[in-house]
């Protein structure tokens, strides 16, 4: 059982119901948080950054004490169902923050009332406001692919898709983009980006896909479904600079060859003195990324990669030790605060899945063939 603990000088990721909601925001349905609000309002002002410039329909059933002791499903339901009717979404998804967990709320069997009665599909989605958005994005990534994408459409060859792919990691429209050219090797096409810049009737032939591209471990549930449906190879690593950029493209031509899955990044040692703090799939390609730059061969560099969100146990205490043993630190700017060692350094990578939307416009096009990691280490404060 994993040990919990109190966070005093750090902040924490997005949590799952975040990421729930971030990967279908475009996908034209409505999502569901069951929750008295708070939630809500942390994803929509927090982890958000399409809130304010781009439609989409968040419902929070505003759950009271009363229906909570009580266990009356009746006002969720009653309530989805009245806001179905009214807003006419192609989807429902349901998902909760932690309340709903502690009461044992149904997430599959309400769902199966409700879309009775409105007869509009609904997805449940079991968060329970604990986990990071890694694991919403996996879990509404796969429901939405079991429930509406065609099994049938027939494979293109040369045609990849990227998996769990939100602003949480990724930011803006404008970085996907980058993302898109710097993973996608010559001759070949980008089938669908689940789920940012596609339609709803584009992610339904995401089946075409001859490899799926994980570029962050949100992505890892539906790479995973998709192979035991369909064997549909997947590919993990994030573009950072022209080195990781030709290793992913590489391993891309060979895994639709052999059908086989690859990480891009290298096997890395836990003893390095740059530490890459971060989401994994970005922190072990970006700590490989320093580990082939003329920069840490001179300087006597060895990057290692380190994902607090996920390891079991991880404490405060424990993370303010490794970040103040490190010579560099690669991570979100927010962590200069627990930096207590005169010779430890930091180059700053913001990422919104953990200072939210505070250094949105300070994010750099990181998942680039174009990005020059040597500069940024150069560039250590």
């Amino acid at each position: 059982m994993s040990d919990w603990h109190t966070h005093v000088f750090t902040s924490t990721y997005a949590a799952d119901v975040s990421g729930v909601c971030s990967v279908l925001y475009e996908l034209g349905g409505m999502t569901v948080l069951h929750d008295p609000s708070g939630c809500n309002s942390t994803y929509t002002t927090h982890d958000e950054p399409r809130w304010y410039d781009t439609k989409s329909l968040m419902f929070v059933t505003g759950l009271d004490e009363m229906a909570a002791v009580m266990g009356d499903d009746s006002i969720v339901i009653k309530d989805v169902v009245k806001a179905a009717a009214d807003l006419k979404p192609c989807f429902i998804t349901l998902c909760g923050a932690s309340i709903p967990h502690i009461i044992g709320f149904d997430y599959r069997g309400v769902a199966r009332i409700i879309e009775e009665k409105t007869k509009i599909p609904v997805l449940p989605v079991s968060t329970d406001g604990l986990k990071s958005y890694i694991s919403g994005v996996g879990l509404a990534s796969r429901e939405w692919i079991c429930r509406f994408a065609d099994t049938e459409i027939s494979i293109r060859a040369h045609s990849l898709n990227l998996l769990g792919v939100t602003p949480i990691d990724f930011t803006d429209q404008a970085h996907v983009e980058e993302l898109k050219k710097s993973v996608t090797p010559e001759g070949y096409t980008v089938n669908a980006c689940f789920a940012m810049g596609d339609s709803f009737e584009k992610e339904i032939g995401i089946y075409a896909g001859a490899v799926n591209v994980v570029p962050t471990s949100a992505g890892r549930i539906p790479a995973r479904f998709m192979q035991s449906t369909r064997n549909i190879p997947y590919v993990e690593g994030v573009p950072i600079g022209s080195y990781m950029s030709e290793k992913i493209q590489k391993a891309i031509q060979n895994s639709e060859v052999d059908g086989k899955n690859r990480k891009a990044y290298d096997k890395l040692d836990m003893d390095g003195n740059v530490l890459v703090i971060g989401e994994e799939i970005y922190a072990c390609s970006m700590a490989t990324a320093v580990n082939h730059t003329a920069y840490a061969e001179k300087n006597n560099l060895k990057a290692t990669p380190f994902w607090p969100d996920v390891n079991e146990g991880l404490n405060e205490d424990e993370l303010i030790q490794r970040i103040n043993s490190a010579k560099i630190v690669i991570g979100d700017p927010l962590f200069h605060s627990i930096i207590h060692n005169k010779f430890t350094y930091m180059v700053d990578l913001p990422h919104e899945g953990y200072s939210g939307r505070i250094y949105h416009k300070n994010v750099p096009f990181f998942a680039s063939s174009n990005f020059d990691i040597e500069e940024r280490l150069r560039e250590r404060k």
